[in-house]
């Protein structure tokens, strides 16, 4: 017989390829099997996934060190750790969507605004709807914000030459995805209660830069000093960036789209 994945000749009794690794099928694909082998790649105790969940908590330079320097059978590599990330991100918007669709509206903000003007109230309507962009589309926003963070990340630590910009790439993958999943089971828990994920959200920032503060001090083995001043450097330049942005945005507003003109009266 031949293995059904790299077609090498394989003795009869082998329970795996020894060319490939794979595990050798015999039988037929049924509801059984497929679900045995979905909780077998996911949720066995050898299963690679559950290590680098536990140890991107524990020791992140371990994990993610040990990738950049060749270490790849122990730990999920990067763009698996992403994928399941962005897997996550997608079921809690069909949750969101399906089973509560008004868990975003966080109207409790806005119980007293009879006497808001109408100004307020189209700057209060605008910033439900950034909530709510935000939330469904935060996947596609933070892969979209990996290389600025990665360039990010390189320029705070240029002094440090171990690692490159592509590695520094890889290093907000794996810290970008640890909190994705994280966030998003998180997030899926309190959907029934509107205010408590408002809370959770706003908390969330603080989070994300808590653990990416830990993940580099593992990695670049820094002091509590060091530590501090680098958290800083990223913030200014973050803000920075961002003010940035935000500034191109409203130029953007006000020349090609009327909303300023809608909110003059």
């Amino acid at each position: 017989m031949n293995c059904k994945n790299c077609q090498n000749n394989l003795r009869t009794d082998y329970s795996y390829c020894p060319h490939c690794g794979a595990k050798v099928i015999r039988n037929r694909l049924t509801v059984k099997n497929l679900w045995y082998d979905a909780t077998e790649r996911f949720f066995n105790i050898d299963n690679t996934f559950l290590i680098t969940f536990k140890h991107l908590f524990t020791k992140p330079d371990e994990v993610i060190g040990g990738y950049i320097s060749g270490v790849r059978k122990k730990y999920l590599n990067p763009i698996s750790y992403l994928t399941i990330a962005i897997t996550f991100g997608g079921l809690f918007v069909y949750v969101c969507t399906e089973f509560f669709p008004n868990a975003l509206d966080f109207d409790f903000k806005y119980e007293n605004s009879s006497s808001l003007t109408d100004a307020d109230k189209m700057a209060q309507d605008f910033q439900k709807q950034w909530n709510t962009y935000l939330f469904k589309y935060q996947s596609l926003f933070y892969i979209a914000m990996l290389p600025f963070l990665a360039l990010m990340s390189r320029v705070v630590f240029i002094n440090k030459k171990q690692f490159n910009l592509s590695e520094h790439f890889v290093i907000n993958i794996y810290a970008y995805s640890h909190l994705s999943i994280i966030i998003n089971t998180v997030y899926m828990l309190v959907l029934w209660n509107s205010k408590l994920l408002y809370y959770i959200s706003m908390v969330n920032l603080v989070f994300q830069i808590g653990f990416f503060t830990w993940v580099f001090y593992k990695l670049f083995n820094l002091t509590i000093k060091q530590t501090i001043l680098k958290l800083l450097f990223f913030l200014v330049l973050f803000a920075t960036i961002c003010f940035a942005l935000m500034l191109i945005a409203i130029v953007y507003i006000a020349l090609f789209t009327d909303t300023f003109q809608k909110m003059t009266p």
